[in-house]
């Protein structure tokens, strides 16, 4: 006959569940308030930004702040994870690529389509650094893909590069407004979406690189 479990026992085993309720919780919470901060910032520009969210625009900078914090985040994790160094070295020159391409107005000041170049060199670089150090680029994707932040960052890039385009369409927008055609309202619901995808792919980052950069180099 087994011995009756001990009050104690009973109550760290009753206990236990809550441990990834509150992780959840915690997770839901941060990504709420990500999401808080990057709607105030729309509002923020539609209220004191009279001309429309272009090119100097509050949203655009942030969503240039948003990329490069990915791209650096990563570009941490492979030089204090040596193991991961082939893998974060893909991840953070595509994101840096986004980066660049989010300035192409910058780059267009001195010529247009200028952005291109660094964009190509930073790709040519990253995937030969990859290619050559197989070891730590293929397994650590592998595990990445098996992370919990990953289903959110592909929900984050799918919404970027699919969902945004199509919905910022302005054929769409034409037919839904007519004569009444406003081109600031087809950019502002353009620029929001496109927001949106990079807090996701923000916090995704974070989620996965944060752990990432506290532990013990390997």
């Amino acid at each position: 006959m087994q011995p009756s479990l001990t009050s104690h026992e009973r109550t760290s085993d009753e206990a236990q569940p809550l441990h990834p309720l509150f992780k959840s919780a915690l997770t839901f919470l941060g990504l709420a308030l990500l999401l808080a901060a990057s709607a105030f910032v729309i509002r923020m520009d539609v209220i004191y930004n009279q001309s429309g969210i272009g090119e100097n625009s509050l949203v655009e900078h942030l969503q240039e702040t948003y990329m490069f914090i990915v791209a650096v985040l990563f570009a941490g994790v492979g030089l204090k994870q040596r193991y991961q160094r082939g893998f974060t070295v893909l991840i953070s020159a595509f994101f840096s690529i986004v980066f660049i391409r989010e300035l192409d107005s910058v780059f267009d000041q001195i010529s247009h389509g200028l952005w291109k170049y660094p964009a190509w060199l930073i790709a040519t670089v990253a995937i030969i650094y990859a290619l050559s150090h197989k070891e730590t680029t293929f397994k650590p994707l592998i595990n990445y893909t098996k992370h919990r932040s990953f289903g959110m960052m592909l929900a984050g890039m799918a919404t970027l590069l699919v969902f945004a385009r199509i919905y910022g369409m302005g054929d769409l927008w034409q037919s839904i407004m007519q004569d009444d055609y406003i081109r600031p309202v087809k950019n502002l619901a353009e620029e929001g979406v496109e927001l949106l995808a990079y807090s996701l792919v923000l916090f995704a980052a974070a989620w996965y690189c944060l752990p990432e950069l506290v532990k013990k180099k390997q």
